[in-house]
Protein backbone atom coordinates (compact mmCIF):
# COMPACT_ATOMS: atom_id res chain seq x y z
CA UNK A 1 0.00 0.00 0.00
CA UNK A 2 2.91 2.19 1.05
CA UNK A 3 4.62 1.78 -2.45
CA UNK A 4 0.91 3.11 -4.20
CA UNK A 5 1.41 6.27 -2.53
CA UNK A 6 4.94 6.83 -3.03
CA UNK A 7 4.18 6.53 -7.09
CA UNK A 8 1.10 8.70 -6.55
CA UNK A 9 2.90 11.34 -4.98
CA UNK A 10 6.13 11.31 -7.35
CA UNK A 11 3.59 11.58 -10.43
CA UNK A 12 1.91 14.57 -8.69
CA UNK A 13 5.18 16.45 -7.77
CA UNK A 14 6.12 17.01 -11.39
CA UNK A 15 2.59 18.53 -12.05
CA UNK A 16 0.32 21.48 -11.28
CA UNK A 17 -3.17 20.85 -11.94
CA UNK A 18 -5.69 23.80 -11.66
CA UNK A 19 -8.16 23.42 -15.26
CA UNK A 20 -11.09 20.60 -14.93
CA UNK A 21 -10.78 20.10 -18.70
CA UNK A 22 -10.38 16.37 -18.47
CA UNK A 23 -11.34 15.47 -14.91
CA UNK A 24 -13.33 12.51 -14.22
CA UNK A 25 -15.36 11.58 -11.64
CA UNK A 26 -15.36 7.96 -11.02
CA UNK A 27 -18.12 6.36 -8.43
CA UNK A 28 -15.89 3.92 -6.45
CA UNK A 29 -17.76 1.14 -4.51
CA UNK A 30 -15.04 -0.45 -1.62
CA UNK A 31 -16.31 -3.56 -0.96
CA UNK A 32 -14.49 -4.29 2.61
CA UNK A 33 -13.28 -2.22 5.53
CA UNK A 34 -9.81 -2.69 4.19
CA UNK A 35 -11.03 -0.81 1.26
CA UNK A 36 -12.58 2.08 2.99
CA UNK A 37 -9.44 2.08 5.12
CA UNK A 38 -7.21 2.80 2.25
CA UNK A 39 -9.45 5.89 0.69
CA UNK A 40 -9.70 7.53 4.33
CA UNK A 41 -5.40 7.17 3.68
CA UNK A 42 -5.83 8.41 0.42
CA UNK A 43 -8.17 11.02 0.75
CA UNK A 44 -5.70 12.45 3.25
CA UNK A 45 -2.79 12.24 1.56
CA UNK A 46 -3.76 13.41 -1.64
CA UNK A 47 -6.61 16.05 -0.39
CA UNK A 48 -4.67 18.82 -2.55
CA UNK A 49 -4.81 16.75 -5.53
CA UNK A 50 -8.03 14.61 -5.76
CA UNK A 51 -11.31 15.79 -4.46
CA UNK A 52 -14.07 13.43 -2.41
CA UNK A 53 -16.93 14.55 -3.68
CA UNK A 54 -18.80 12.09 -0.88
CA UNK A 55 -17.81 10.84 2.40
CA UNK A 56 -16.25 7.20 3.03
CA UNK A 57 -19.59 5.42 4.72
CA UNK A 58 -19.40 2.64 6.98
CA UNK A 59 -22.59 0.82 5.04
CA UNK A 60 -21.89 -2.15 2.85
CA UNK A 61 -22.37 -1.56 -1.08
CA UNK A 62 -21.89 2.22 -0.50
CA UNK A 63 -20.32 4.19 -3.31
CA UNK A 64 -17.69 7.11 -2.89
CA UNK A 65 -17.52 9.70 -5.33
CA UNK A 66 -13.84 11.08 -6.21
CA UNK A 67 -13.07 13.73 -8.93
CA UNK A 68 -9.59 13.08 -10.43
CA UNK A 69 -7.41 14.93 -12.54
CA UNK A 70 -7.02 13.75 -16.17
CA UNK A 71 -3.12 12.66 -15.93
CA UNK A 72 -4.19 10.61 -12.90
CA UNK A 73 -7.29 8.94 -14.34
CA UNK A 74 -5.12 6.35 -15.72
CA UNK A 75 -3.25 5.18 -12.55
CA UNK A 76 -5.88 5.45 -10.33
CA UNK A 77 -8.24 3.03 -12.70
CA UNK A 78 -5.34 0.60 -12.21
CA UNK A 79 -5.13 0.82 -8.67
CA UNK A 80 -8.48 -0.02 -8.11
CA UNK A 81 -8.41 -2.56 -10.33
CA UNK A 82 -5.60 -4.17 -8.66
CA UNK A 83 -7.45 -3.42 -5.15
CA UNK A 84 -10.55 -5.24 -6.75
CA UNK A 85 -12.89 -2.25 -6.38
CA UNK A 86 -15.57 -1.42 -8.77
CA UNK A 87 -15.33 1.69 -10.08
CA UNK A 88 -17.71 3.18 -12.83
CA UNK A 89 -17.64 6.73 -14.52
CA UNK A 90 -19.87 9.35 -13.25
CA UNK A 91 -18.86 12.30 -14.89
CA UNK A 92 -16.22 12.12 -18.10
CA UNK A 93 -15.32 15.44 -18.31
CA UNK A 94 -16.00 17.90 -16.10
CA UNK A 95 -14.47 20.77 -17.32
CA UNK A 96 -16.57 20.34 -20.10
CA UNK A 97 -19.17 20.07 -17.78
CA UNK A 98 -19.05 23.14 -16.54
CA UNK A 99 -18.40 24.88 -19.64
CA UNK A 100 -21.49 23.64 -20.80
CA UNK A 101 -23.57 24.67 -18.66
CA UNK A 102 -21.83 28.11 -18.73
CA UNK A 103 -22.63 28.55 -22.12
CA UNK A 104 -26.20 28.09 -21.43
CA UNK A 105 -26.27 29.91 -18.62
CA UNK A 106 -25.27 32.59 -20.40
CA UNK A 107 -27.98 32.53 -23.10
CA UNK A 108 -30.43 32.05 -20.91
CA UNK A 109 -29.77 34.71 -18.25
CA UNK A 110 -30.96 38.51 -18.53
CA UNK A 111 -29.86 41.34 -16.07
CA UNK A 112 -31.58 41.12 -13.40
CA UNK A 113 -32.67 44.94 -12.35
CA UNK A 114 -35.04 44.44 -9.89
CA UNK A 115 -37.54 42.10 -8.54
CA UNK A 116 -40.17 41.42 -11.39
CA UNK A 117 -36.85 40.50 -13.56
CA UNK A 118 -34.94 37.80 -11.11
CA UNK A 119 -34.65 34.62 -12.34
CA UNK A 120 -35.51 31.40 -10.54
CA UNK A 121 -34.65 29.06 -12.73
CA UNK A 122 -31.10 30.51 -13.28
CA UNK A 123 -27.95 30.54 -11.00
CA UNK A 124 -27.15 34.14 -9.42
CA UNK A 125 -23.09 35.48 -8.02
CA UNK A 126 -22.78 36.42 -4.75
CA UNK A 127 -24.02 40.45 -5.74
CA UNK A 128 -27.30 39.53 -7.19
CA UNK A 129 -28.05 37.76 -4.38
CA UNK A 130 -27.54 40.04 -1.93
CA UNK A 131 -29.78 42.81 -3.94
CA UNK A 132 -32.54 39.91 -4.12
CA UNK A 133 -32.43 40.15 -0.70
CA UNK A 134 -32.96 43.78 -0.43
CA UNK A 135 -35.63 43.72 -3.35
CA UNK A 136 -37.71 40.94 -1.62
CA UNK A 137 -37.52 42.50 1.87
CA UNK A 138 -39.18 45.70 -0.48
CA UNK A 139 -41.99 43.90 -1.90
CA UNK A 140 -42.98 42.62 1.72
CA UNK A 141 -42.95 45.83 4.02
CA UNK A 142 -45.28 44.67 6.18
CA UNK A 143 -44.08 41.21 6.75
CA UNK A 144 -40.60 41.34 5.81
CA UNK A 145 -37.03 42.52 6.89
CA UNK A 146 -33.50 42.51 6.25
CA UNK A 147 -30.53 42.16 8.70
CA UNK A 148 -27.17 41.44 8.57
CA UNK A 149 -25.15 38.88 10.13
CA UNK A 150 -23.25 40.92 12.98
CA UNK A 151 -19.27 39.42 11.21
CA UNK A 152 -18.71 39.81 7.91
CA UNK A 153 -16.72 37.28 5.95
CA UNK A 154 -13.12 36.97 6.43
CA UNK A 155 -12.86 38.57 3.34
CA UNK A 156 -14.81 41.39 4.44
CA UNK A 157 -18.19 40.68 2.49
CA UNK A 158 -21.82 41.66 4.23
CA UNK A 159 -23.80 38.61 4.79
CA UNK A 160 -27.45 39.43 4.71
CA UNK A 161 -30.73 38.01 5.29
CA UNK A 162 -34.33 38.09 5.92
CA UNK A 163 -36.55 37.82 8.95
CA UNK A 164 -39.93 37.28 8.25
CA UNK A 165 -42.69 37.84 11.08
CA UNK A 166 -46.57 37.81 10.17
CA UNK A 167 -49.00 40.27 11.35
CA UNK A 168 -51.10 37.88 12.81
CA UNK A 169 -51.13 35.60 15.69
CA UNK A 170 -48.96 36.47 18.99
CA UNK A 171 -47.74 39.73 18.97
CA UNK A 172 -45.60 38.92 22.29
CA UNK A 173 -42.07 36.16 21.77
CA UNK A 174 -42.10 33.92 19.02
CA UNK A 175 -39.88 30.55 18.60
CA UNK A 176 -37.72 30.78 15.68
CA UNK A 177 -36.79 29.40 12.34
CA UNK A 178 -33.09 29.71 11.35
CA UNK A 179 -32.39 28.34 7.35
CA UNK A 180 -29.33 28.62 5.96
CA UNK A 181 -27.84 27.95 2.56
CA UNK A 182 -24.82 28.06 0.92
CA UNK A 183 -22.11 27.14 3.80
CA UNK A 184 -20.16 25.21 1.06
CA UNK A 185 -19.39 27.23 -1.69
CA UNK A 186 -19.97 24.88 -4.96
CA UNK A 187 -23.31 23.54 -3.79
CA UNK A 188 -24.97 25.98 -6.36
CA UNK A 189 -28.54 24.70 -6.28
CA UNK A 190 -28.64 25.67 -2.34
CA UNK A 191 -29.11 29.18 -2.54
CA UNK A 192 -31.04 28.98 -5.63
CA UNK A 193 -33.31 26.76 -3.90
CA UNK A 194 -33.48 28.77 -0.37
CA UNK A 195 -34.42 31.88 -2.15
CA UNK A 196 -36.92 29.91 -4.24
CA UNK A 197 -38.47 28.31 -0.51
CA UNK A 198 -38.87 31.96 0.64
CA UNK A 199 -40.18 33.75 -2.05
CA UNK A 200 -43.01 30.70 -2.45
CA UNK A 201 -43.47 31.11 1.06
CA UNK A 202 -44.41 35.30 1.13
CA UNK A 203 -46.08 34.77 -2.13
CA UNK A 204 -48.41 31.84 -0.37
CA UNK A 205 -48.82 33.79 2.64
CA UNK A 206 -50.00 37.03 0.36
CA UNK A 207 -52.67 34.85 -1.15
CA UNK A 208 -54.10 33.65 2.33
CA UNK A 209 -52.44 30.37 1.94
CA UNK A 210 -53.63 28.78 5.62
CA UNK A 211 -49.90 27.26 6.50
CA UNK A 212 -47.85 30.04 5.06
CA UNK A 213 -50.18 31.99 7.16
CA UNK A 214 -50.06 29.71 10.55
CA UNK A 215 -45.88 29.36 9.55
CA UNK A 216 -45.81 33.34 9.53
CA UNK A 217 -48.45 34.33 12.27
CA UNK A 218 -46.84 31.82 14.67
CA UNK A 219 -43.05 31.55 14.54
CA UNK A 220 -40.20 34.19 13.71
CA UNK A 221 -38.21 33.11 10.76
CA UNK A 222 -34.57 34.28 9.78
CA UNK A 223 -33.22 32.95 6.66
CA UNK A 224 -29.78 33.09 5.00
CA UNK A 225 -29.68 32.48 1.69
CA UNK A 226 -25.91 32.44 0.74
CA UNK A 227 -23.27 31.90 4.03
CA UNK A 228 -20.07 31.10 2.65
CA UNK A 229 -19.59 34.69 0.75
CA UNK A 230 -16.22 34.89 0.02
CA UNK A 231 -16.40 30.82 -0.76
CA UNK A 232 -19.06 31.44 -3.23
CA UNK A 233 -17.36 34.08 -5.06
CA UNK A 234 -14.52 32.27 -5.74
CA UNK A 235 -16.40 29.37 -7.59
CA UNK A 236 -17.96 32.21 -9.92
CA UNK A 237 -14.03 33.79 -10.66
CA UNK A 238 -12.03 31.13 -10.08
CA UNK A 239 -12.91 27.80 -9.27
CA UNK A 240 -16.04 26.51 -9.67
CA UNK A 241 -15.05 23.57 -7.51
CA UNK A 242 -14.17 25.01 -4.60
CA UNK A 243 -15.78 23.66 -0.86
CA UNK A 244 -14.28 25.88 2.03
CA UNK A 245 -14.15 29.30 2.91
CA UNK A 246 -11.32 31.36 2.09
CA UNK A 247 -9.41 32.36 5.09
CA UNK A 248 -5.72 31.48 5.51
CA UNK A 249 -4.10 29.08 7.06
CA UNK A 250 -0.40 30.71 6.90
CA UNK A 251 -0.27 30.00 10.71
CA UNK A 252 -0.15 26.77 10.65
CA UNK A 253 2.58 24.16 11.21
CA UNK A 254 0.80 22.63 7.51
CA UNK A 255 -0.11 26.01 5.42
CA UNK A 256 0.05 26.37 1.84
CA UNK A 257 -3.84 25.74 1.21
CA UNK A 258 -6.66 27.92 2.08
CA UNK A 259 -10.08 27.60 3.75
CA UNK A 260 -11.70 25.90 6.09
CA UNK A 261 -14.38 23.44 6.32
CA UNK A 262 -16.74 26.00 7.60
CA UNK A 263 -19.67 22.78 8.34
CA UNK A 264 -16.46 21.32 10.44
CA UNK A 265 -16.00 24.11 12.41
CA UNK A 266 -19.03 24.16 14.39
CA UNK A 267 -18.18 24.34 18.31
CA UNK A 268 -20.56 21.27 19.34
CA UNK A 269 -18.06 18.29 18.91
CA UNK A 270 -15.67 20.38 17.12
CA UNK A 271 -12.52 18.06 15.31
CA UNK A 272 -13.62 14.76 16.00
CA UNK A 273 -14.58 12.03 13.72
CA UNK A 274 -14.70 12.76 10.06
CA UNK A 275 -12.60 16.21 10.36
CA UNK A 276 -9.22 16.89 9.49
CA UNK A 277 -6.25 18.68 11.28
CA UNK A 278 -4.84 19.50 7.60
CA UNK A 279 -5.52 22.62 6.10
CA UNK A 280 -5.26 20.90 2.62
CA UNK A 281 -8.48 18.74 3.67
CA UNK A 282 -11.71 19.62 2.16
CA UNK A 283 -13.10 18.65 5.77
CA UNK A 284 -10.35 20.60 7.92
CA UNK A 285 -12.05 21.68 11.32
CA UNK A 286 -10.02 24.92 11.24
CA UNK A 287 -7.26 26.22 13.76
CA UNK A 288 -10.40 25.98 16.65
CA UNK A 289 -14.15 26.00 16.70
CA UNK A 290 -15.66 29.08 15.04
CA UNK A 291 -12.12 30.07 13.39
CA UNK A 292 -14.22 31.07 10.47
CA UNK A 293 -16.02 34.49 10.73
CA UNK A 294 -19.29 33.42 8.77
CA UNK A 295 -19.86 30.46 11.20
CA UNK A 296 -19.43 32.83 14.50
CA UNK A 297 -21.31 34.81 12.51
CA UNK A 298 -24.62 32.89 12.86
CA UNK A 299 -23.87 31.73 16.55
CA UNK A 300 -23.40 35.36 17.89
CA UNK A 301 -25.97 35.97 15.75
CA UNK A 302 -28.72 33.30 17.25
CA UNK A 303 -27.05 33.82 20.38
CA UNK A 304 -28.27 37.37 21.01
CA UNK A 305 -31.75 36.22 20.04
CA UNK A 306 -31.86 33.54 22.75
CA UNK A 307 -30.47 35.93 25.39
CA UNK A 308 -32.34 38.05 24.66
CA UNK A 309 -35.21 35.63 25.41
CA UNK A 310 -36.39 33.58 22.11
CA UNK A 311 -36.02 30.06 21.70
CA UNK A 312 -35.64 28.08 18.54
CA UNK A 313 -37.91 24.72 17.18
CA UNK A 314 -36.43 24.42 13.81
CA UNK A 315 -32.86 24.44 12.04
CA UNK A 316 -32.17 23.57 8.88
CA UNK A 317 -28.50 24.00 6.79
CA UNK A 318 -29.50 23.31 3.00
CA UNK A 319 -26.61 21.25 1.49
CA UNK A 320 -26.36 19.25 -1.63
CA UNK A 321 -25.96 16.77 -2.78
CA UNK A 322 -27.43 13.16 -2.17
CA UNK A 323 -31.17 13.88 -0.94
CA UNK A 324 -31.39 13.20 2.23
CA UNK A 325 -32.76 14.64 4.94
CA UNK A 326 -30.36 14.37 8.50
CA UNK A 327 -30.66 14.51 11.59
CA UNK A 328 -28.65 14.41 15.03
CA UNK A 329 -26.17 13.08 15.93
CA UNK A 330 -23.49 13.51 13.27
CA UNK A 331 -20.27 13.67 15.96
CA UNK A 332 -20.69 10.20 16.75
CA UNK A 333 -22.71 6.77 16.22
CA UNK A 334 -22.49 5.67 19.86
CA UNK A 335 -23.75 8.68 21.86
CA UNK A 336 -26.91 8.06 23.33
CA UNK A 337 -30.11 9.06 21.02
CA UNK A 338 -31.22 12.46 21.12
CA UNK A 339 -34.10 12.31 23.42
CA UNK A 340 -36.96 13.30 20.89
CA UNK A 341 -35.53 10.84 17.83
CA UNK A 342 -38.70 9.14 16.86
CA UNK A 343 -40.34 13.23 16.34
CA UNK A 344 -37.04 14.18 14.18
CA UNK A 345 -36.90 11.25 12.50
CA UNK A 346 -41.37 11.22 11.53
CA UNK A 347 -40.59 14.71 10.81
CA UNK A 348 -37.75 14.27 8.38
CA UNK A 349 -39.76 11.44 7.20
CA UNK A 350 -43.07 14.01 6.60
CA UNK A 351 -40.17 16.08 4.97
CA UNK A 352 -39.73 13.17 2.39
CA UNK A 353 -42.97 12.62 1.65
CA UNK A 354 -43.90 16.44 0.57
CA UNK A 355 -40.63 16.27 -1.71
CA UNK A 356 -41.31 12.58 -3.36
CA UNK A 357 -45.30 14.49 -3.52
CA UNK A 358 -43.97 16.52 -6.83
CA UNK A 359 -44.68 15.15 -10.43
CA UNK A 360 -40.81 14.38 -10.18
CA UNK A 361 -41.38 12.37 -7.66
CA UNK A 362 -37.93 12.53 -6.28
CA UNK A 363 -36.74 10.14 -3.20
CA UNK A 364 -35.00 11.22 0.19
CA UNK A 365 -33.70 9.27 2.17
CA UNK A 366 -34.23 10.22 6.27
CA UNK A 367 -31.77 9.18 9.41
CA UNK A 368 -29.09 10.29 11.94
CA UNK A 369 -26.12 11.45 10.11
CA UNK A 370 -23.89 9.00 11.56
CA UNK A 371 -25.67 6.58 11.94
CA UNK A 372 -27.46 7.09 7.98
CA UNK A 373 -23.71 7.53 6.91
CA UNK A 374 -21.37 8.78 8.48
CA UNK A 375 -19.44 10.51 11.96
CA UNK A 376 -19.17 14.09 11.23
CA UNK A 377 -17.44 16.19 14.03
CA UNK A 378 -18.39 20.23 14.25
CA UNK A 379 -21.52 20.08 11.93
CA UNK A 380 -24.20 22.19 11.79
CA UNK A 381 -27.49 19.68 13.12
CA UNK A 382 -25.44 18.84 15.70
CA UNK A 383 -24.86 22.37 17.11
CA UNK A 384 -28.42 23.56 16.17
CA UNK A 385 -29.52 20.72 18.22
CA UNK A 386 -27.11 20.55 21.25
CA UNK A 387 -28.33 22.25 24.76
CA UNK A 388 -27.53 25.76 24.87
CA UNK A 389 -24.78 27.34 27.40
CA UNK A 390 -25.48 30.85 28.71
CA UNK A 391 -22.05 31.52 29.80
CA UNK A 392 -19.71 30.28 26.53
CA UNK A 393 -20.39 30.46 23.00
CA UNK A 394 -17.82 27.07 22.51
CA UNK A 395 -19.95 25.08 24.32
CA UNK A 396 -23.70 23.70 23.63
CA UNK A 397 -25.65 25.10 20.79
CA UNK A 398 -28.90 26.19 19.71
CA UNK A 399 -31.34 24.07 21.72
CA UNK A 400 -33.73 23.64 18.65
CA UNK A 401 -35.41 20.33 19.31
CA UNK A 402 -35.90 19.96 15.12
CA UNK A 403 -32.35 20.52 13.15
CA UNK A 404 -31.08 18.99 10.30
CA UNK A 405 -29.49 19.18 7.46
CA UNK A 406 -31.32 18.78 4.16
CA UNK A 407 -28.92 17.37 0.77
CA UNK A 408 -30.43 18.28 -1.96
CA UNK A 409 -30.41 16.93 -5.69
CA UNK A 410 -28.94 14.85 -7.33
CA UNK A 411 -27.77 11.34 -5.81
CA UNK A 412 -24.49 11.76 -8.74
CA UNK A 413 -25.39 12.48 -12.59
CA UNK A 414 -24.22 15.43 -11.73
CA UNK A 415 -23.65 16.53 -8.71
CA UNK A 416 -22.22 19.77 -7.72
CA UNK A 417 -22.62 20.53 -11.13
CA UNK A 418 -26.77 20.39 -11.43
CA UNK A 419 -27.92 22.16 -14.09
CA UNK A 420 -29.90 25.12 -13.90
CA UNK A 421 -32.99 23.61 -15.76
CA UNK A 422 -33.24 21.61 -12.39
CA UNK A 423 -33.35 24.43 -9.51
CA UNK A 424 -36.90 25.05 -10.45
CA UNK A 425 -38.26 21.67 -9.65
CA UNK A 426 -35.92 21.74 -6.67
CA UNK A 427 -37.41 24.31 -5.32
CA UNK A 428 -41.00 23.05 -5.89
CA UNK A 429 -40.53 19.87 -4.08
CA UNK A 430 -38.74 21.32 -1.33
CA UNK A 431 -41.28 24.21 -0.60
CA UNK A 432 -43.58 21.09 -0.29
CA UNK A 433 -40.93 19.57 2.01
CA UNK A 434 -41.02 22.32 4.17
CA UNK A 435 -44.89 22.87 4.44
CA UNK A 436 -44.79 18.62 5.23
CA UNK A 437 -42.24 19.09 7.66
CA UNK A 438 -43.08 22.38 9.61
CA UNK A 439 -46.71 21.37 10.17
CA UNK A 440 -45.51 18.30 11.83
CA UNK A 441 -43.41 20.66 13.49
CA UNK A 442 -46.18 23.09 14.52
CA UNK A 443 -48.56 20.31 15.56
CA UNK A 444 -45.89 18.36 17.66
CA UNK A 445 -44.93 21.12 19.51
CA UNK A 446 -48.44 22.63 20.31
CA UNK A 447 -47.92 25.78 18.59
Amino acid sequence: MRGLFIVLVCIVSAFAAKDYSGYQVLRVTPGTDEHRQWLRELETSMADEIDFWSDIKNIPGSTVDIMVPKRLRATFLDIFAVKKMQVSIMIDDVGQLIHEQDEERKERRATTQDLTSFDYTVYHPYDEIQQWVTDIVDAYPTIATRFELPRTSYEGRTISGIQIKGTGGSSGMRKGVYFEGGIHAREWVSPATVMYITKELLQDFMDGDATAVRFFDTLDWYIVPSLNADGYVYTWTDDRMWRKTRSSNEDHALSGCTGTDPNRNWPFGWAGSGTSPFPCSNVYHGEYALSESEVEAVVDFLREKKDNGQDFVWFIDWHSYSQLVISPWSYSATVPDPDNLDDLQAAGEAMAAGIASHTSGTVYEVGPTAKLLYEAAGASNDWGYAPYDTFDKTEGGLGAPYSYVVELRDTGEYGFILPDTQIEDSGKESVLGVYAMGTYILDAEGL
